[in-house]
């Protein structure tokens, strides 16, 4: 009998991938199988799920019927006739990814089998535009690299990733302190209307962990992700490769958890005491200027990079100390959740290595030694491209998902 719960390997392009599948419908598991590039023939598909060939082949041979998958070559053998290498149907159309950040978005293209044909990268403020507009401006620019990749292809599933957390009940963001007039707007009826397909929203640095989560071997997970930037998120994906969203989709609110009740600082949510008032770069930029005051008052990302690449002490304190203040908040979730990884992204954990060891040192201080035993804590190894990774996973598990395939 076959595991529900076993994850597949896929390339997106020429790197190792790991795709969860869950449900026992055939057809969804054989056309998983194949997107992952696990199983690329009929003999590999019956090694794989341990059923006997004929029921392997009649359950190919009704994908190819309804083109899900195709035929593209053949895949020599030691002995015998070469065998025929499926893979999913590009003719299906594209996935296209939508990463918004608070200043900053990343787009991107894939195809049905996961390779990625056209990304961009654009510094843009969420909180100048209204969600009308920067949704529209998103499906505008989506439309543009879909047409440039294959424009006679449709688009088949898109996925919005927003820096706020998703009522999973009603795919909307609930209350984002950063994202002014968001709180409950349906952004996923806004992007099928104005995409013509399937949308999956999603917390930005869920989607991150997903991506990140995939390039790890089957044996490296739990993982937890977090994201420093604007505001600080936290991402959680299982052993079985799957986020971890809570109940109602609140799981990973590291960046308004107190970690510090004696903190009396307030956040842009309107509490007092949440990490991210004292950790953030907006908090950084602050304690940055408290250190070492400037005419030119720094308020980006960009900026604090900059001074930290120069030197300045200033930057390195407040950079260090915020560094400090995450660990204490990363160990107590490791003594929680026992991650094998815990994986710091955003382009400050990118360019400062004085956050990163501020962050393993007190966390390998705080932590119980069990807990730290076979724990590693560093840098996304695919960095921005993190997002797009994830939302190319997202999607394609929705896409050759059960209720998917049989809609065809």
């Amino acid at each position: 009998m076959m595991s529900t719960k076993q994850p597949w390997r896929f390339t997106l392009p020429d790197r190792p991938w790991t795709l969860a599948v869950s449900g026992s419908e055939l057809p969804s598991e054989i056309a998983l199988l194949v997107a992952s590039g696990k199983a690329n023939s009929k003999a590999e598909l019956v090694r794989e799920t341990g059923l006997a060939r004929s029921t392997v082949s009649s359950c190919v041979d009704g994908l190819l019927h309804r083109k899900i998958l195709t035929v593209s070559g053949q895949i020599p053998t030691d002995r015998g006739r070469p065998a025929e290498r499926l893979m999913v149907n590009d003719g299906l159309g594209l996935i296209a990814v939508a990463d918004v950040g608070a200043r900053h978005t990343m787009l991107a293209i894939a195809d049905m089998n996961m390779r990625l044909l056209a990304h961009e990268w654009h510094v843009i403020s969420i909180a100048d535009y209204s969600p009308d507009e920067l949704l529209c401006w998103i499906s505008d620019r989506l439309w543009r690299l879909a047409s440039q990749a294959n424009a006679d292809l449709p688009l088949r599933h898109a996925v919005l990733s927003l820096p706020a957390r998703i009522d999973i009940h009603e795919d909307a963001p609930i209350r984002p302190p950063i994202m002014p007039g968001w709180d409950a707007f349906d952004a996923l009826q806004h992007m099928q209307d104005t995409l013509g397909c399937p949308v999956s929203v999603e917390n930005d640095t869920n989607i991150r962990a997903l991506g990140d989560a995939a390039v790890l071997p089957e044996d490296e997970r739990p993982i937890i992700e977090i994201k420093i930037a604007t505001g600080i998120g936290g991402g959680i994906i299982t052993k079985d490769g799957r986020i971890f969203h809570g109940f109602d989709g609140s799981a990973g609110e590291v960046g308004h958890t107190s970690y510090d009740p004696r903190n009396r600082r307030r956040c842009a949510c309107g509490r007092t005491g949440c990490l991210e008032a004292v950790a953030s770069v907006p908090a950084m930029l602050r304690r940055m200027q408290q250190l070492s005051p400037m005419a030119d008052e720094p308020d980006s990302v960009e900026q604090l990079i900059e001074r930290l690449h120069d030197g300045n002490l200033g930057a390195e304190q407040a950079v260090e100390e915020a560094g400090e203040s995450i660990g204490i908040m990363v160990a107590t979730l490791c003594n929680i959740l026992n991650p094998r990884h815990v994986i710091i992204s955003g382009l400050i954990a990118e360019a400062s290595d004085g956050l990163l060891t501020a962050i393993r040192t007190t966390v390998y201080k705080a932590a119980r030694p069990l807990t730290t035993r076979n724990l590693s804590i560093g840098r996304s190894s695919i960095g921005r491209l993190a997002c797009v990774a994830g939302g190319v996973v997202l999607a394609t598990q929705e896409t050759l998902s059960p209720a998917r395939l049989y809609a065809e």
